[in-house]
């Protein structure tokens, strides 16, 4: 069994996939990140959600790591070599030697989650490709017939908007995030509560829908597919219509894949 994690800005993602005849995903566990935690904190937790999940950790038999925070790798680095000791790929450390094409001015300023969901894009055959990533930031990335990184758009997620709504005024509340459906009754406001979920939540549908409609109308990308991803997407499946396909664990596939592609 290949352990795939994905190292994000929020949280970091423990992912268990069978490889004997698929790649299948098995279990998953997400962790917030704490550049505290120590290789002798994850560990527990670690073996925990393996008991929990009825799996023995004595099963993986090879690690594969992105990560965009280098305090969070670093002591995930450390976890492995201490308490897993199996074959590893760390893809920070070998982007370009992975066979990722980076068309980009400073390859080494992409991040890693971006270039490994290029990466799976082409092994799923879902590419080219406008891969949306709903994380702590929204990222659109463009993906080549062949698998290339070839740039993209970073802007703020979600759910940092709605932090900064609360922090920057005095008497907005704080609200959760949630899906709404009928735009006709749902797009004024009535209180202070509906009205920030409106404003949040049918302002991103509108960014994404608009920048995916920038993106192609430029003649090269107007026929490549849109493509969702990240612990949001499922949020707003229902009211972009522009999405294609979500896969939500897009960058764990990726990650799982390198590593076979690279074990060696």
């Amino acid at each position: 069994m290949i352990l795939a994690i994905d190292c994000g800005n929020t949280n970091t993602v423990f992912a268990l996939y069978n490889t004997n005849k698929q790649i299948k995903q098995l279990t998953s566990w997400r962790i917030n990140n704490d550049s505290k935690r120590t290789a002798d904190l994850y560990y527990p937790w670690l073996l925990k959600m393996f008991e929990v999940s009825k799996f023995d950790i004595k099963s993986v038999t090879g690690v594969s790591v992105a990560s965009v925070v280098p305090e969070t790798l670093l002591n995930i680095k450390s976890l492995i070599n201490k308490y897993l000791n199996v074959k590893t790929l760390i893809v920070n450390e070998n982007i370009l030697k992975l066979g990722i094409k980076v068309n980009i001015e400073n390859p080494n300023e992409a991040g890693a989650d971006r270039l490994v969901n290029s990466y799976a894009a082409e092994k799923l055959n879902i590419s080219p490709a406008i891969i949306i990533d709903f994380g702590t930031a929204t990222t659109f990335d463009i993906v080549g017939k062949n698998g290339s990184y070839n740039g993209g758009i970073i802007a703020p997620g979600v759910n940092l908007s709605l932090e900064a709504l609360y922090l920057a005024t005095a008497n907005l509340p704080k609200v959760s995030l949630r899906p709404l459906v009928d735009k006709n009754s749902s797009i004024i406001g009535k209180n202070t509560i509906s009205a920030m979920e409106s404003g949040i939540f049918w302002g991103y549908v509108s960014m994404i829908e608009g920048l995916i409609e920038k993106i192609k109308s430029v003649n090269k990308f107007s026929d490549y597919k849109v493509v969702a991803t990240g612990g949001l997407s499922n949020l707003f499946k229902n009211s972009v219509k522009s999405i294609d396909v979500i896969v939500d664990d897009l960058t764990l596939i990726g990650l799982v894949k390198l590593y076979l592609n690279n074990k060696n």
